[in-house]
């Protein structure tokens, strides 16, 4: 099961993204690879991958880690601004314009991160998976679906674990001058 720390759509992108996964839904061709489409509560965007397991005490490294960073970290706002398939990983992804600033909150946290003991990680490409393919499938051509530009606030994180169809938070910060009504 893996663990990582990650920002969850709120009820008004999750709208957004139901809206948008419908129209490509809708569109994709009757002969198209079966796509194993993800439900709002596995929609989540991956901001640092920890590994398959912490025990306690990285869990507790990594909450007086993410304490202080939340407490100094503001809230940053990114865009959803398009859909595409990631034919290396069989996925369809909404994709996240990364805004200047959730492009340092990703370096702070990284940093952050590698204080508890972590190794360094990629780079994560801000996205939020809406379907997987199976293995070996070719994906179909993308259809046009429009969308409405939607703002994603990013004012909280999360220590998720993957569960069978969803995930399980074990922590949450908010960000500052972030509501804390999570």
């Amino acid at each position: 099961m893996s663990t990582f720390l990650d920002w969850m759509p709120d009820a008004a992108t999750q709208a957004a993204l139901a809206d948008l996964q419908h129209g490509i839904r809708a569109a994709v061709p009757a002969d198209a690879p079966r796509h194993d489409w993800r439900t709002p509560a596995q929609w989540h965007m991956t901001l640092r991958y920890l590994g398959e397991s912490i025990h306690d005490s990285q869990h507790k490294r990594i909450d007086a880690a993410m304490q202080a960073f939340a407490s100094q970290a503001p809230a940053v706002e990114a865009s959803l601004v398009g859909v595409q398939y990631w034919p290396h990983a069989r996925v369809l992804v909404a994709k996240i314009d990364a805004s200047d600033a959730l492009k340092a909150l990703l370096k702070q946290l990284e940093t952050s991160m590698q204080g508890c003991g972590f190794a360094k990680e990629r780079t994560q490409t801000a996205h939020v998976t809406l379907a997987y393919l199976p293995r070996d499938a070719r994906p179909p051509a993308l259809p046009e679906v429009a969308f409405p530009a939607t703002l994603l606030h990013i004012d909280r994180i999360h220590l998720l674990r993957t569960m069978p169809g969803a995930y399980m938070s074990h922590a949450s910060w908010p960000l500052a001058g972030a509501s804390t009504d999570a």
